[in-house]
């Protein structure tokens, strides 16, 4: 029952994240391409990060929910640690070209392939890259009084292959991520929502040792 209580609250935060941004307009090709740039600039700037973060994954197959939390840590310019604390301890790190899962069985390099495509999506909303990413993406963005929505549109095969588009909600004041949203081609969501964001401060590089 407890169980039940706080993935029934988790859910209803993330739909409040998502019904509260929803006063939005799009904006017209200059001012997107202002924001973007402007954004990915100050990307740029973000040597560290970590968060807090909830993710919520919603199947066509499953009729519940399934909820997990965790901390996710990044090191410019490819390092990312995204370590679930809930429902089970788990870490999946890309450091470079070395990709590894950490549980309390020990530590597996093998069928790593879908997590480490993941990574790369979420590491290039963190230092900018996958904003003007041109080639693999065409996008659209609209504003509000505090959030930009970027809503990333695969052109790349193999990518639109997988997702039918991406949605990040961005602070204007931060130029963070506060939510991913990745909608896939077979009907299946995963929505995060990012807290607690530490910027440019000290982490442990021994959290991104994949071995």
């Amino acid at each position: 029952m407890k169980k039940f209580i706080c993935n029934s609250i988790l859910c209803l935060l993330l739909a409040l994240q998502v019904c509260a941004q929803s006063d939005f307009k799009k904006v017209d090709a200059t001012t997107k391409q202002n924001i973007l740039s402007e954004v990915s600039a100050s990307s740029k700037n973000n040597k560290t990060l970590s968060c807090n973060f909830v993710q919520e994954k919603t199947s066509t197959l499953v009729a519940d929910k399934a909820i997990s939390k965790g901390i996710m840590y990044y090191k410019s310019p490819n390092a990312l640690r995204w370590e679930y604390t809930s429902p089970q301890a788990t870490a999946l790190i890309v450091n470079g070209n070395d990709v590894a899962i950490k549980t309390d069985k020990g530590t597996t390099t093998n069928n790593t392939r879908m997590f480490k495509e993941l990574a790369t999506i979420i590491m290039s909303t963190i230092d900018g890259s996958g904003l003007n990413d041109s080639k693999n993406f065409s996008s659209e963005v609209s504003a509000n009084q505090t959030t930009y929505k970027v809503v990333l549109t695969p052109i790349n095969k193999r990518i639109a292959a997988i997702y039918s588009n991406i949605t990040l909600l961005i602070d204007k004041q931060t130029k963070v991520a506060k939510s991913i949203c990745m909608q896939e081609k077979n009907g299946d969501s995963m929505t995060i929502l990012f807290s607690n964001h530490k910027i440019n401060q000290t982490i442990d590089p021994k959290l991104f040792i994949a071995q």
